[in-house]
């Protein structure tokens, strides 16, 4: 593990496709002592805007920042706000959910899935990515999505690949509900699949961190925290407690899931790593982020990231006043560095 007193602190960037305002936004990013970018590189970006990603990893590279690529919603698979170009075009490489309806994610174990993701990583890395961001890879979830209207207690995956390989295992037809033999189906789906991803990622050089869904009572869909941080390959391992969108109190939320993280780290000797909520703050409320950060500093984390700048102002889900947020994520970033 790196040193205690060596913090790493990070912001994501979306919603920008002009060069001159990534010029300045860098700048500002800098001055709110920002040492690492989690850039979202989207299925859109990988179609549309490969030159721009491009530069922008090469600028962030060259301000001496790290430049870490998220897999942004990418085929559904994980966090984000964008749609998935890969689900209308490959339709039978897609999860199946238990109401028969077709989810608009993809299958981790469709071989076109696969194909795609390393395409992805390819570009991530030709690009000038030097981590690989594996944001809350999860299965479909009907809760976060307004528009696809399946049951919230639906879920996958159905698919032929997977009610074959299902009955191969388990001598019987998958379950209608989430017996022991389903939760472990749907468990290896994603472990083998990040498994395969983040050890193509290590061989072509790159380093890999995760952040994983909290693992409590209201995570449902959270992965084995131990099963993923054994993967080869992997170099930094956290979470995103967000007690401001989860209603928790700040202190618990952050100081338990910060204890299973360590539990998990220091064993195998992973960066500990703790993802932040910067959207969706109250007014009045800003001060809790200092408080939080600190707190998981002071548990073990050793890089702090946030979603995202400016108090994610440019997207719906906003807090209500973003320059503050800002603010104390940047005067609390330079505490903590230079304690």
């Amino acid at each position: 593990m790196k040193p205690a007193t060596s913090i790493e602190t990070g912001v994501s960037y979306s919603a920008n496709g002009w060069l001159h305002h990534f010029e300045h936004d860098l700048q500002d990013i800098i001055a709110h002592n920002c040492t690492y970018i989690v850039h979202c590189f989207s299925e859109n970006e990988m179609i549309f805007a490969r030159k721009r990603t491009r530069q922008f990893f090469q600028m962030t590279r060259d301000a001496g920042l790290g430049c870490w690529a998220n897999p942004w919603s990418v085929m559904g698979l994980f966090g984000g706000d964008q749609l998935s170009a890969f689900v209308p075009r490959n339709p039978e490489a897609c999860q199946i959910l238990s109401t028969g309806q077709r989810a608009p994610a993809a299958c981790p174990s469709a071989p076109e899935t696969r194909t795609a993701m390393k395409l992805w990583i390819d570009m991530a890395t030709d690009f000038g990515a030097d981590t690989i961001f594996w944001d809350e890879p999860h299965l479909y979830i009907p809760d976060w999505d307004d528009l696809h209207f399946a049951p919230d207690e639906a879920f996958a995956c159905f698919c032929p690949r997977c009610r074959d390989s299902f009955q191969a295992r388990f001598g019987q037809p998958l379950p209608d509900s989430l017996t022991p033999e389903m939760r472990l189906h749907r468990e290896d789906l994603m472990v083998d699949f990040l498994t395969e991803m983040i050890g193509y990622a290590h061989d072509k050089g790159a380093k890999n961190a995760i952040t994983l869904l909290p693992v409590d009572d209201d995570a449902s869909e959270s992965l084995p925290w131990n099963r993923i941080a054994d993967i080869r390959g992997l170099d930094t391992f956290g979470t995103d407690p967000y007690w401001f969108l989860h209603g928790k109190d700040c202190e618990a939320c952050v100081g338990g899931q910060m204890k299973q993280t360590m539990d998990v780290c220091e064993r195998r000797g992973l960066t500990p790593h703790f993802w932040a909520q910067g959207f969706g703050i109250p007014s009045g409320r800003e001060h809790e982020l200092e408080t939080g950060f600190r707190l998981a500093v002071e548990r073990g984390a050793q890089s702090i990231a946030v979603w995202g700048m400016h108090g994610n102002a440019a997207w719906d889900g906003a807090s209500e006043d973003p320059e503050k947020v800002w603010d104390v994520v940047g005067k609390t970033f330079g505490a903590l560095r230079n304690r």
